[in-house]
């Protein structure tokens, strides 16, 4: 009895001193006809005729007041699919709090759907102190056409150059 009463004020001492390091939580999900009410209960809707079509973003954080008090901005950075990024910035007023983010589905050829994600929570003196990254987000490979130009120009100067001789060549 004695032991095992131990060992769970063990473990609960563990669970109770451990930090909570991860301040975000984000949500994503996708936005239809279906996301409006008037679909499952049958009322009139003016929505119904042109409802929203897209994704959505749902962004929670709670943060302790020590960090709080570094005066944080939230940074938003949105891949999308068709090869798009976009970066959204605006402060956090509260130190618990949400915020949504609606993409909505351009009716062009673009695809604006998410492909990936970052939340950021940087203090007035640039650190970063909280983070959220997608499980697919990574650093961005920029292949322009600045960058495709100067590895043809040096391609072509080393395609140009007679072929030397090597130790294995020489009979």
């Amino acid at each position: 009895m004695r032991t095992s009463t131990s060992i769970l004020l063990l473990f609960a001492s563990f669970n109770l001193a451990a930090c909570y390091k991860n301040h975000f939580n984000v949500q994503q999900e996708w936005i239809d006809r279906n996301f409006l009410a008037s679909s499952h209960i049958r009322t009139p809707d003016p929505r119904q005729e042109r409802p929203p079509v897209g994704q959505r973003l749902l962004v929670s954080w709670d943060f302790p007041r020590s960090i709080f008090e570094k005066h944080l901005l939230l940074c938003l950075t949105v891949r999308f699919w068709d090869d798009t990024q976009e970066t959204i910035s605006q402060p956090i007023e509260r130190k618990r709090d949400f915020a949504t983010f609606f993409f909505p589905q351009d009716s062009g050829n673009k695809d604006k759907r998410i492909l990936t994600y970052r939340v950021q929570a940087i203090s007035e003196k640039g650190e970063i102190v909280g983070a959220w990254d997608h499980q697919f987000w990574t650093k961005l490979i920029d292949v322009g056409k600045d960058n495709f130009s100067s590895a043809q120009r040096i391609n072509s100067s080393v395609s140009s150059q007679e072929r030397q001789g090597s130790v294995i060549d020489m009979p």
